[in-house]
This record gives C-alpha cells, sequence and structure tokens, in this order.
C-alpha cells in the first residue's frame, strides 16, 4: 500500500474534529429547519414550545451564566404562564442547574455564600414542616407556591454568585434597569393612553389599573398597584445611582428622566405606604451618606426631582383620573393604632394565625369565601402574612434574616462612609433599599405574586453581594494604606 493511500485511509477513518461539527451542525440546521418550515405551514402551540424550551436549554448551558441571569432578570415582572409552573420558575430551575454544573466542570467559579444561610435554612425546613397543617383541597395550591419560593431563593443565590465585581453589580442593575422600561412603558400606556393598553396582551400583560372610590390607580405588569408603589419606591435610589454616577451631563439625561418618570408613576399608585416607605428610605440615605455627598451635583438632581414632583401631581390631577395621594394621606384615620384600611385585615389575619400559631397553615395563603362562608383576604403585612404560613417563631426567623442582611449592608455601607467615588454611591444608595422595603412590607405583602418573590429575593441578592464586593475593595484600601509605601 502506498503512502497516499495509507494517508487518505487514515484521514477516511479518523476524521478531523472540526469536520465532525461541522457535519453535526448542519444536520441539527437541516432537522431545525425542516421542523420551522412544518410550523409555518402548520403551526403546532406544542412544537413552538418545546422548540423554545430547548433553545433555552442549550443557551443556559453555552452561554456563560451571567447572560443567563441577566436574561431572567429582564424577563422577571411578567411571567408567562404554563400548566407546570410559570416561565420564570422553570427559567430558574434550568439555570441553577446548568450553573451547578458549569462550576462541576470548572467553567465557573466556586460557589461563594450569602451569610444568611443559618435563617434561610431554617425558613425552607420550617415551610416544609407546616405542610403537615395543609388541607388536602389546598395541596397542590401549596406544592405550587412552595415550588416559587425555592424558584425565588434559586434566583438569589444565582445573583450573589454572579456578582464578584463592580462591573458585574452594573451588569444585573443594567439587567433590572433594561426591565424596568418596560414595566414603566405598560403603566404610561395605560394611565395616559388606556385605549391602547390591549397591545400587551399579545404576551399575556393586560392592563392594570384598579378604578377605586377615589380614582384610577395604576398597578403596570403586577397586577397591584401597592406592589407596583414598592417596586418603584425601590427604583428611585437604583436611578440615583446612574444620575450620581454618571460624569458626562449629556449621559444624565438619559437617567434623569427615568427618574421623573418613577417619581410621576409612583404618585399615580395613590399609595400611601410606598410614598412613605420611600421618604424612610431616603431619610435612611441622607442620614448615612452624609459625608460623601457631593452637594454639587446631588442638589440640582434634587430641585429636578421636586420640580417633576409638583409638575406630575398638577398634570395627573388635570388630565387623569387617578386618586390623589396628598387627598388619601390627609384622610387616614387610625382605629386602635391601626390604619383604618388594614384594622379589620389584620384582625381577621391575626384570628388565622391563632388557629396554628407555632407551625402555621403551609405555604399557601387561603383567600376567598370558605365552607363556613367566612370571606377571607390577604393580610396586608409580610409578619402576618409569614406568620400564616409558618408560624409566628418562623416569621421571627425570617425578619432575623431580614435584619441580618440588613446589618451587613449597613456595615458595608459604613465603611464608604467617609470615601467618595464610584462604588461608594452605589452600595450606599443600594443599602436604603431594604429599608424601604421593610417599611412598605409592614401594610403589605410581597409573598402574594411570582414576580414580586423574584424581584424581592432578587434585591436580596444584589444587596448582599455589593456588600461583599465592597468589604473586598475596602480591605484592600486599608491594607494598601497600612502599607510602608517604597522608600519609607
Amino acid at each position: 500500500m502506498t503512502r497516499l493511500k495509507r494517508e487518505v485511509l487514515q484521514r477516511v477513518r479518523t476524521p478531523r474534529p472540526e469536520v465532525i461539527g461541522l457535519g453535526i451542525t448542519l444536520l441539527v440546521a437541516a432537522v431545525l429547519g425542516f421542523v420551522l418550515a412544518g410550523q409555518i405551514v402548520s403551526p403546532s402551540k406544542r412544537v413552538i414550545e418545546a422548540l423554545m424550551a430547548i433553545a433555552v436549554l442549550v443557551a443556559a448551558f453555552l452561554l456563560p451564566s451571567r447572560w443567563s441571569v441577566g436574561f431572567l432578570l429582564f424577563i422577571m415582572p411578567f411571567p408567562q404562564y404554563t400548566t407546570i409552573a410559570s416561565t420564570t420558575v422553570i427559567f430558574a430551575f434550568i439555570i441553577f442547574a446548568f450553573w451547578i454544573l458549569r462550576v462541576a466542570l470548572g467553567y465557573e467559579g466556586r460557589p461563594v455564600g450569602s451569610g444568611l444561610e443559618v435563617p434561610l435554612l431554617l425558613v425552607l425546613l420550617l415551610l416544609a414542616i407546616s405542610f403537615v397543617m395543609v388541607e388536602d383541597a389546598h395541596w397542590r395550591l401549596a406544592v405550587s407556591d412552595f415550588r416559587v419560593f425555592i424558584s425565588a431563593v434559586l434566583i438569589f443565590y444565582l445573583v450573589v454568585n454572579l456578582i464578584r465585581t463592580e462591573r458585574d453589580i452594573h451588569f444585573v442593575l443594567n439587567a433590572l434597569l433594561a426591565s424596568f422600561v418596560f414595566v414603566a412603558t405598560v403603566a404610561i400606556v395605560e394611565l395616559w393612553i388606556p385605549r391602547y393598553a390591549h397591545i400587551f396582551d399579545v404576551i399575556h400583560v393586560k392592563s392594570a389599573q384598579a378604578s377605586t372610590i377615589e380614582g384610577v390607580r395604576v398597578g403596570s405588569v403586577f397586577g397591584d398597584y401597592e406592589m407596583f408603589a414598592e417596586y418603584l419606591a425601590i427604583f428611585i435610589p437604583i436611578h440615583l445611582i446612574r444620575v450620581l454616577n454618571e460624569k458626562s451631563p449629556l449621559k444624565q439625561l438619559i437617567w434623569v428622566p427615568m427618574l421623573g418618570t418613577s417619581i410621576m408613576l409612583l404618585l399615580a399608585t395613590a399609595t400611601r405606604g410606598g410614598f412613605i416607605s420611600m421618604i424612610a428610605g431616603m431619610a435612611y440615605l441622607v442620614w448615612i451618606a452624609r459625608r460623601i455627598v457631593n452637594y454639587q451635583k446631588l442638589l440640582p438632581v434634587l430641585i429636578t426631582a421636586l420640580v417633576i414632583f409638583y409638575v406630575s401631581s398638577i398634570l395627573l390631577n388635570q388630565y387623569t383620573a387617578t386618586a390623589s395621594l396628598f387627598g388619601r394621606l390627609e384622610q387616614t384615620k387610625f382605629v386602635s393604632g391601626m390604619p383604618d384600611t388594614r384594622a379589620q385585615r389584620w384582625s381577621e389575619a391575626w384570628g388565622r394565625i391563632m388557629d396554628s400559631p407555632w407551625i402555621g397553615h403551609g405555604p399557601y395563603y387561603f383567600i376567598g369565601v370558605d365552607e363556613k362562608n367566612v370571606d377571607h383576604k390577604y393580610p396586608h403585612s409580610l409578619f402576618l402574612f409569614m406568620s400564616h404560613l409558618i408560624g409566628i417563631p418562623g416569621a421571627i426567623v425570617f425578619y432575623w434574616m431580614l435584619i441580618k442582611a440588613l446589618t451587613i449592608s449597613y456595615g458595608a455601607a459604613k465603611r464608604f462612609a467617609n470615601r467618595r467615588g464610584e462604588l461608594a454611591y452605589t452600595v450606599v444608595l443600594l443599602s436604603s433599599i431594604l429599608v424601604i422595603f421593610l417599611v412598605d412590607e409592614i401594610k403589605i405583602s410581597f409573598l402574594r405574586y411570582d414576580n414580586t418573590q423574584h424581584f424581592t429575593w432578587t434585591m436580596l441578592g444584589l444587596l448582599i453581594s455589593t456588600s461583599r464586593v465592597a468589604n473586598r475593595k475596602a480591605d484592600e484600601m486599608e491594607r494598601a494604606a497600612s502599607e510602608p509605601k517604597q522608600g519609607e
């Protein structure tokens, strides 16, 4: 056998990897082309959903985790519901599983903890134990709600492990801001041109205005004006991060309108709790950032925000049917130390809690008319909601976790209280988010909806990981300051 013949046979028997890869790519492309062509001629919803699922699986494994998580954060406020679970829940489990696989294969860095593992594990254990109190008729719903809670915790750990540097912090913020643009657009359309709100039906996002005796209150994709108000109040510090960190006055023109939009839409929700929680967060912010504030930069922003606040109040009052926030504040009354709009709900919720105060009633919160013809409503309080689910001790453990997160955040912010710079503004402003959340959750609960749970745990993950990055940076700066300079 000639030498040339042997080489030819060897190449035929052992094709190069590039040739194999090209062959597989062509085969997959041909199969997908055939299937897609068939769907164009005769579309099938199940086949299209299966193709999308395959695309998500492939992308989740091939793309870096940061892009998968960024996509998840973008779509989080408007989940699509399937027979299994919402798309956010499904994507959270898929992306987390592939992240673990990538870590095991060495494509990702080693996992890091959050510092909240002890209370969080206790909460999960108590949720599992509380299943013994779930009624047979509610078992499927309890499992579904437990799955949502688990998916939110998975998102929390994805964010905690994604953010390792300052660049990662801004990547997550940008993903959230991109999502905010869509959420705000839905709200603006339903507020100013409600006749066009039906255009969002294509992606199953419908107008969420609520008409009350006082007037219209905007809820956007959340379908709840109170949760939308909390979302907006939390985003105001995020917009401030962008405004204060942006060095170019021209680029600030991008972020100031977004800040103004948040203020205007917060007024359009006419939600007292959201407004008061924002004021509390801003008061905390002014106190902790008093030494690093660049007043030359801050004063124009504050003046602009006040002007937007004033003008928005006038425009909403004259050209829309929204309820008046200030009118509702003036009409606030208290019954036995409780706001009049919460007194009955809180009393009823406490009565239900006392039926099983130690281990709760399980992950599902029943609302509606029961077999005794009693109409049950949401308790409008995170502590009461959690007490109903996992008992009063469980609610205390949950708040222990939140207070611990606030302590971590406050500690990081305090270390930067004397330092100006982009990271200093970021960590200090983000630390105010948890204050806003804790104040607002006195009279509402994020546990009511899938998207609010996922958003809340995302922000908690952002807060914890930003604090970790800030503490590491502060340690490096302190070590550098303590080391003797060359030549000394």
